[in-house]
């Protein structure tokens, strides 16, 4: 036996991985699952505004993210809240992004979600600049499966050693709420979570909330 042989394999592996993630990016190129998942703009008592075009994604600072779908859902009480859906190659983690931009940031229990058949646990933030306070619910959903952050990880390390696609989403919603109504503003999200699946194909549902 070839004592040799798994060591070769070793640093191959290694000289792939330093190529993938030391060079720099191009722009990811994704299999362009937003333009086939149709997001209603309107479910039961909500309706919506699309701002996905106030964020600039030609920008290099974001070529990791291919797309973005983002609308704002009002209720028929005049309560809303942002749902996003970010298309991307590599994610990044909302606590560091929003501690970067001046918010203190404090970790919930992760909230169990129920939609549409599927029961899955989701990341939940609390987040406060000022007196503008924001409740965080997110999750990673990749080739139709909930993913952690390492799944995330190794999935993106053997995307990239490999050159395969993968369909990777970053389901978010982003409620308004002060520190004392957080629970009450995650009810208010899975409540507009529900409303919202009603309204989706199985495949659609697949790609969001995993199978």
């Amino acid at each position: 036996m070839n004592r040799q042989k798994p060591f070769v394999i070793i640093i191959i592996l290694a000289l792939a991985i330093i190529v993938s993630f030391a060079l720099p990016k191009a722009k990811y190129k994704s299999l362009n699952i937003l333009d086939q998942i149709r997001i209603p703009e309107t479910a039961a008592d909500w309706s919506s505004k699309d701002i996905s075009k106030e964020f600039n994604t030609d920008d290099e600072r974001y070529n990791f993210l291919s797309d973005i779908f983002a609308r704002i859902y009002t209720d028929k009480n005049d309560n809303n809240l942002l749902f996003l859906v970010l298309d991307a190659g590599n994610f990044h983690n909302p606590k560091v992004c929003f501690s970067a931009s001046g918010y203190k940031v404090k970790e919930l229990t992760d909230t169990e979600l129920k939609v549409a058949g599927r029961s899955f646990k989701a990341i939940s933030l609390y987040t406060q600049r000022g007196n503008e306070g924001i409740v965080l619910l997110y999750w990673l959903c990749i080739d139709k499966k909930i993913t952690s952050w390492t799944g995330q990880k190794l999935k993106e390390l053997w995307a990239s050693v490999f050159q395969t696609k993968k369909a990777g989403l970053m389901i978010r919603l982003e409620i308004p709420a002060q520190e004392k109504s957080t629970e009450a503003a995650l009810a208010f999200g899975k409540k507009f979570l529900n409303d919202l699946s009603s309204n989706l194909s199985p495949d659609q549902l697949d790609y969001l909330f995993g199978k």
